[in-house]
Order: structure tokens, then C-alpha cells, then sequence
């Protein structure tokens, strides 16, 4: 454990340095998706903040977006962390109340409902720091940015997993995850402006453990364990997937071979694919800071765990201090 008067001596050394090379400079803060894993932004910032770093311009997907444009609209970071602390499994289970409609298993109202109420009604080119979150046109596979326009709107798309939430139609395109193309947009800071890059990926294959054998799931929910409901949600997503009797026919002669589920493929290579995306993001466009805060434990649901994923946040920001 480092004393109080070693973290002020670590912060004091640190600030010497980022005077001298972010002095008269531009920074860009880049939030990465993750679900969960991204509360570990929170903490990041929390770090920058005792640095004294000034935010110029935010770029953030998925979860990334969510804390990237809240902080953008003028909420201290003390007052998101609080929000994200008052969250337990009963509230989790409530925002993600299943409305199993065509296109998604949460129609999303109840997050749109809870971000209003915590964000009010702003539009993005009023934010007290530029900001812009991405989302994806499911559609033609397109990348979108907004950069101006209803916040609350933005962060919906942007947070919108597909088969989980509903999309989000605006002109008449259907947007879901900006995840999906674009998990951690460095490229999209660096077009705001930025002449510094701080980066945050929450997705790191490093800090990915090896994926544990699938567990088996009944669809009963127990009342009192309302976060129980996301394993059913999940099992209800593998359902619509795998719809048709011949193909579960041949997934159960499968499993009885030594070899991994079809839930366990279908996510590890949406993980592989994102790994990919954000190597790929990293060599072209090279932050200037990169910041992986390891919480490859940590699951995309976890919201509940937020004082410890808040922590390992910090912690990760401090250790890349160090080394700097």
C-alpha cells in the first residue's frame, strides 16, 4: 500500500513532466468501449484531475461515450463517480428490464430515461468540453460521429449493443455500438484537434484471462436476485441465434466432442475482432499516453462492482505515471 506522502511525491513528479510536455498543447482524452470495464475511466480521470491535466477535447465509444459525455457537460467527476457508487444489482437489473422487441431484448427507454434525468437535455455543441461519441450505422457498417445534437441521443446510439438494446433510427439510419468499428477512436480526437492524445483501452487482450468453460444457465428468476435476469438475457440472445432444430441438433453432436460451445466462439471472436480494430487504431494513430487498466475480470454488466473498477482505473493511471 503507498503512503499518502509517497502518492502526493509520485502526483508532484508527474505534474513536473506533463507541464513540460503538454505546455501550450491540445489534449485529447480518448474513452474506449467495454461495457462495465469502462467505469474504470472514472478512475483515470480522477488521476488526471490531481495532475491538473486540462481536458481540451473527449472521443469516446460505447461506455466510453457515457462517461466521456458526461464529463463533457459539466459533471465533476466527483459526482459521476457518486452515480456510479449509488448503483446496486436491483438498480442494474431495472435499467436493463428486458421489452424483448424485434430488434433488441432492452428497448433501452429505461437508460434513456435514467441518463436525462442525470444529463438533462443538452445538445453537444454546448458542452463545456468539445466531445464527440461514435456510434455505428448498422446498416452499411459506417462509422458515425456526433459531434453536435442531442447528447443523451448520442450517448443511446452509442451505448446500444446490438441483439441487447434496441437501435437507435435518426434520419432514417439505424445506429447501434460505436464498438463495433471503432472501440477506441484515437483518430477521432486527433481530427477535434488534439495535439496530445491520451488514450484509454479497457479491452487489452493482455489483460484478457483465458475464457472460462461455458456455465449452464435454467430460466427460472429468483425475485430476490434480480441481477439473475442477465444470465437469462443471455441465454435468450444464444436462443434467437441459434433458432432452427437442425442446428441445434448439430450443436449438441459438437459439444459432445472436446470442443468450445457455440457461445463461447461467438464471443471470443467479437473479442478477437475488437482486439484487432484497437491494435490496428493504436499503430496508426499513436497516443501519446495509453492507459489499459486491467480488468480483464471484470464482466460488461458488472456496473455494480463500480468502487472496485473505479480503483483499478486509478491505479492503472498512476502505474503508467510511473513509467513515464
Amino acid at each position: 500500500m503507498i503512503s499518502k506522502k509517497k502518492n502526493e511525491e509520485i502526483i508532484m513528479e508527474w505534474k513536473n513532466k506533463l507541464m513540460k510536455h503538454f505546455k501550450k498543447k491540445k489534449v485529447g482524452l480518448v474513452l474506449g468501449s467495454g461495457g462495465a470495464k469502462g467505469l474504470s475511466h472514472i478512475g483515470v480521470i480522477k488521476f488526471l484531475e490531481e495532475l491538473d491535466v486540462k481536458i481540451d477535447f473527449i472521443a469516446g465509444a460505447s461506455i466510453g461515450a457515457l462517461i466521456g459525455g458526461a464529463y463533457a457537460s459539466g459533471l465533476s467527476i466527483k459526482e459521476i463517480e457518486d452515480i456510479a457508487l449509488e448503483t446496486d444489482l436491483t438498480s442494474t437489473a431495472k435499467l436493463f428490464s428486458p421489452g424483448f422487441g424485434k430488434s433488441g431484448l432492452v428497448t433501452g427507454s429505461k437508460v434513456q430515461e435514467f441518463l436525462t434525468s442525470k444529463l438533462g437535455n443538452k445538445n453537444i455543441e454546448d458542452l463545456k468540453i468539445p466531445f464527440t461519441a461514435v456510434a455505428t450505422d448498422i446498416i452499411t457498417g459506417q462509422e458515425i460521429h456526433f459531434n453536435k445534437g442531442d447528447l443523451v441521443e448520442a450517448i443511446r446510439a452509442s451505448i446500444s449493443i446490438p441483439i441487447v438494446f434496441q437501435p437507435v433510427i435518426r434520419n432514417n439510419i439505424v445506429l447501434v455500438d460505436g464498438g463495433l468499428v471503432n472501440p477506441v477512436p484515437i483518430n477521432v480526437v486527433r481530427e477535434m484537434g488534439a495535439d496530445h492524445i491520451i488514450a484509454v483501452n479497457i479491452l487489452s487482450s493482455k489483460n484478457n484471462p483465458d475464457p472460462k468453460p461455458d456455465k449452464k444457465f435454467n430460466n427460472k428468476i429468483d425475485l430476490d436476485k434480480p441481477l439473475e435476469i442477465i444470465p437469462v438475457l443471455q441465454r435468450k440472445i444464444e436462443d434467437l441465434i441459434i433458432d432452427h432444430k437442425w442446428i441445434r441438433n448439430f450443436i449438441k453432436q459438437k459439444e459432445k466432442q472436446d470442443l468450445p460451445g457455440m457461445k463461447k466462439i461467438f464471443n471470443q471472436s467479437v473479442q478477437i475482432a475488437q482486439e484487432k480494430l484497437i491494435e490496428l487504431s493504436i499503430e496508426l494513430y499513436k497516443p501519446d499516453v495509453l492507459i489499459e487498466p486491467e480488468v480483464g475480470n471484470i464482466s460488461i454488466f458488472d456496473f455494480y462492482k463500480a468502487e472496485e473498477i473505479i480503483e483499478i482505473g486509478y491505479e492503472s493511471a498512476k502505474a503508467i505515471s510511473k513509467e513515464k
